[in-house]
């Protein structure tokens, strides 16, 4: 299938910027004891004062919602038991079928806890193109991010758009808070969570929750170049990856948690974790990309689901040659493609 956007013809350079725009000022305070700021680029400069900012502190940059002749989406609310209301960006094929009810994939898109949004270009086009492609009801979430939330918010809110999904499944209608498209075309039943980098690492902390009682279950669990840390390397991690941003940024993002990066929330592997036996659904598929400094625990994270005891189907793939969310910064590239055939493969056999 040939999938058509408007945005098609974006420059990468633009849409680089518009992917990291998505910032504001913040409240939190955060002791920087040096006379200069802390740059952590692209995510947040720390300032002496404690004023915490994205790197990118521009006015969010976001696209409408995609439609045309191969996919429909709209924005939506997500009504949850907390104070706040959730955001997000519901996808599906222009043109469903009345009398057979699809998938629904939960995505969730990375960033480093910092960045990102459902609605900049590079991800709404993304889960537009595999809501049309692998013809899944698509729920892009927009999630809680630091400076102005810290972990567990983002873990928080991945928990109420699953609650909010499963609570579709009542026989008698749309209630309220239900959206209508989730409710006659989406499967209830076949229910899949995914997530890219920062994404991936709130799509497994997700199934765990949910493996361990404090959520639904779902049917399968999709993590692309995931987000995860530790103190000890393990096969694969390059030397320098306490050097990098990535590593560096986790402290804030997470500064009421104890353990730095052996935290469970980013370290799965680390004593006291939550068993990877206990993740919440029957399918897992893993995605890699060679040049990514965060392969080697992706990898280490299939290998470990599988030696732990966990009753479901695992697959790993990666994508040679190609770098970190090369799917959303190479939206033409044929690794791209072949990444989206392989998660409609994953959701749809």
């Amino acid at each position: 299938m040939v999938f058509k956007q408007n945005y098609h013809n974006l420059p990468l350079s633009l849409f680089l910027v518009i992917l990291l725009a998505y910032s504001s000022i913040s409240k939190t305070i955060i002791t920087n004891s040096s006379q200069s700021p802390i740059i952590i680029q692209p995510y947040i400069i720390v300032y002496p004062n404690g004023t915490v900012l994205r790197y990118y502190n521009e006015p969010p940059s976001f696209v409408p919602p995609p439609i045309d002749s191969q996919v429909q989406s709209k924005d939506i609310s997500i009504s949850t038991s907390k104070s706040h209301t959730l955001r997000g960006r519901v996808f599906m094929p222009a043109k469903p079928d009345p009398a057979r009810k699809m998938p629904i994939l939960i995505y969730f898109h990375g960033g480093a806890f910092c960045i990102g949004s459902p609605f900049t270009w590079g991800d709404s086009h993304f889960v537009g193109r595999v809501a049309a492609e692998a013809r899944v009801v698509a729920v892009a979430v927009d999630y809680r991010l630091y400076p102005e939330f810290t972990i567990p918010a983002p873990y928080n809110d991945a928990l109420a758009a699953l609650e909010w999904v499963s609570a579709h499944d009542t026989g008698s209608g749309p209630g309220p808070g239900h959206d209508p498209w989730v409710m006659k075309y989406g499967d209830v039943k076949r229910v899949f969570v995914g997530g890219d980098s920062a994404g991936g690492n709130i799509a497994h902390n997700l199934a765990i929750r949910a493996g361990m009682g404090s959520g639904p279950r779902f049917m399968g669990l999709f993590l692309a170049m995931p987000y995860f840390l530790g103190s000890k390397r393990v096969p694969l991690e390059p030397k320098y990856i306490p050097y990098s941003p990535n590593y560096k940024v986790w402290p804030y993002v997470c500064h009421n948690c104890t353990g730095g990066v052996d935290n469970p929330y980013m370290n799965p592997f680390i004593d006291g974790a939550p068993k990877l036996a206990h993740l919440g659904c029957k399918k897992l598929l893993v995605y890699t990309a060679e040049i990514d400094e965060l392969r080697g625990r992706g990898i280490w994270y299939y290998k470990e689901v599988k030696a732990s005891g966990w009753a479901g189907l695992a697959r790993w793939i990666e994508a040679q040659g190609k770098s970190h969310i090369f799917h959303i910064s190479l939206p033409d590239d044929p690794a791209t493609t072949k990444l989206i055939q392989d998660l409609s493969s994953f959701i749809n056999n």
